[in-house]
């Protein structure tokens, strides 16, 4: 009789486990929150000026017509002349601190620590032949782009990416959204309904800012959230400049009073703001894989670097690391760049349709980053 009690008791036991765990999931992970709040403007972008000169594209046309068939068998020293790059290269390492880089952060696991940039990787990747294609080009009165195909590597090493070079004549070009238009954790929409709903003209994942409750916010120039996190923080101003800085050197107060315009919380940064892959980054094992990624880049102040990596798709794309992914930026001419949400996530999205492939069809997203006319705004 005792016995049977006790394993009544037993089974009872474990059924309101299982129900108090799975309710804890729910509300945490799983149901959306809305938290009705409209934030706090704390920067504005004047769209009637031109902060910046977008490149000229007379003649240029009929150009890229004739040569874009002649692309797809472009070479890394054939596709080199294409990139301006200020200065360092694919396999130069600079120093956690240098120029643009404000300290270093993590990806916000509690569980990382700093690994070192593998120069054997970064030297790979700057030294296989790329096949560099055009898909795609866009030239308005605010916004011009060219987005490229690249890939590497045979067989199941094989990468693949995709490269938007953007440039925009006002920072008010550069926008983010939320999911439904609405602030909040679990609240997630798909890439290509968000950039629909806001009328992109290009678009690709966020920092998927509503998985959590911490981590800085600040969205086309409203404050969101400054709770603080242990990941790295991108900033983008409205100057046009972007800085990083980890979780200790971030300073709420210091990047509002200069003009934020939009802040990101993911990471880790990848450049050392000269254009060179940081030493070491602060992440995990599992991070630190191949996966598909995103990343943002600056270049100079109007012209930003969107790059998206397709991955966990053999004789496709595999996917890259950490190391593989800053030097991806540094090639493609970044001084700055930042990693962004990826895996399912990483996705880019264009003239109605997703210019890559996502790795299983991808995932609903809670945030985008999106281009638009400044006449639009």
């Amino acid at each position: 009789m005792h016995m049977k009690k006790f394993f009544t008791t037993l089974i009872i036991d474990l059924i309101l486990g299982i129900v108090v765990t799975g309710g804890f999931i729910l509300w945490f992970y799983v149901l959306p929150k809305n938290y009705d709040t409209e934030g706090t403007v704390v920067a504005s972008a004047n769209t009637d000026t031109e902060q910046f000169t977008l490149p000229s594209t007379e003649g240029n046309s009929s150009e890229e017509e004739d040569t874009s068939v002649e692309e797809e068998e472009t070479t890394t020293e054939e596709s080199s002349s294409k990139r301006s790059k200020p200065s360092g290269n694919g396999h130069s390492f600079g120093s956690s601190d240098s120029p643009g880089t404000k300290g270093r952060g993590n990806t916000g696991s509690s569980q990382t620590s700093d690994y070192e940039a593998d120069a054997s990787e970064s030297q790979e990747v700057s030294d296989s032949d790329k096949t560099r294609t055009e898909v795609e080009s866009y030239s308005g009165d605010t916004v011009s782009y060219t987005i490229h195909k690249v890939t590497y590597g045979s067989g199941s090493d094989t990468v693949t990416y995709y490269v938007a070079d953007l440039y925009v004549s006002n920072i008010s070009c550069i926008q983010t959204a939320f999911a439904d238009g609405s602030y909040g954790k679990n609240i997630k929409d798909t890439i290509a309904n968000m950039a629909e709903e806001n009328n992109a003209l290009l678009a690709m994942t966020g920092d998927t800012y509503g998985s959590s409750e911490v981590g800085v916010v600040i969205r086309n120039g409203v404050l969101y959230r400054e709770t603080s996190s242990d990941a790295d923080v991108c900033v983008l101003y409205t100057d046009g400049t972007m800085e990083t800085y980890s979780a200790d050197d971030f300073d709420a107060d210091a990047v509002i009073e200069k003009g934020a315009w939009q802040a990101w919380t993911f990471g880790p940064s990848l450049l050392d703001g000269s254009g060179n892959v940081l030493s070491s980054f602060n992440t995990n094992s599992y991070l630190n894989q191949n996966h598909p990624r995103a990343a943002i880049g600056y270049v100079e102040p109007g012209h930003y670097v969107f790059v998206v990596v397709d991955g966990r798709d053999e004789g496709y794309s595999c996917g890259v690391t950490i190391t593989e992914l800053a030097t991806i930026m540094s090639e493609e001419g970044c001084m700055l760049a930042y990693n962004l949400d990826g895996g399912k996530s990483s996705a880019m999205y264009a003239d109605g349709e997703y210019v890559n492939q996502p790795a299983d069809g991808g995932r609903e997203v809670s945030d985008i980053i999106y281009i638009t006319e400044a006449s639009d705004n």
